[in-house]
């Protein structure tokens, strides 16, 4: 009887030391923005596309910046996040994280279960090294998020096998944005900005995250 009072006791500790360690996010909709690095129309844009996404699919993709990884490493932080929130559709385990640490400057592009079979980790690798990292070296992180969340989302849908609609531009890669954009063509696109509408993501309407949170470990990570 002792024993298993002991025994008790100490899968009780584990259990609660296993709370205190996970991560705890402020999220707004699919972006928790700890490091304060978008601005509110680009976390509206963000949110209305992987909205979108997660109405056609079950998918749920977060934004996760961070100021640091707090001693841990971006893979064990990006594995806590997708398991410790359930993402993706239950059954499905179609979740994904995109993760940014500031502080260490690292990376890393998490996926479920169910997308191990549908992505190529390379796949990721491509857009995280010539889509993200780019303008990550050129301290732009926004432009940087924003270009690998809106080709993450492509990604991930055509993987599911649907189709979703995108509110907001995704940025050119870096190296196409001083060789091959005409100056007029961003000062006509800010000309037609205030004409564009633009849904209004209404986070009383989200109905939180898919509750599939299986993740094995399946991505890809990066520094710059």
């Amino acid at each position: 009887m002792v024993k298993k009072s002991w025994l008790y006791v100490l899968v009780l500790l584990i259990l609660l030391s296993a709370r205190v360690d996970a991560i705890t996010l402020k999220f707004n909709g699919f972006i928790a923005d700890e490091a304060n690095l978008l601005s509110p129309e680009v976390e509206n844009d963000l949110n209305m596309t992987l909205w979108d996404l997660q109405k056609k699919s079950g998918a749920d993709l977060v934004v996760v910046t961070l100021p640091s990884l707090n001693g841990k490493t971006v893979e064990e932080l990006a594995l806590d996040i997708g398991r410790s929130y359930k993402l993706g559709a239950v059954g499905k385990n179609n979740g994904m994280v995109y993760l940014t640490a500031l502080s260490e400057r690292r990376m890393r592009i998490e996926q479920g279960l169910g997308l191990e079979k549908k992505i190529k980790v390379s796949t990721l690798e491509n857009i995280m090294n010539k889509d993200i990292l780019p303008y990550y070296k050129q301290n732009d992180y926004e432009r940087g998020i924003r270009r690998g969340t809106y080709l993450l989302a492509q990604t991930v849908a055509q993987a599911e096998g649907v189709t979703i609609r995108t509110q907001g531009i995704c940025p050119p890669a870096a190296s196409a944005r001083k060789e091959h954009i005409p100056w007029w063509a961003w000062l006509l696109a800010l000309l037609l900005a205030p004409f564009r509408r633009r849904g209004r993501f209404n986070s009383g309407s989200f109905g939180g995250f898919g509750g599939g949170g299986g993740f094995g470990g399946s991505g890809c990570s990066g520094s710059w």
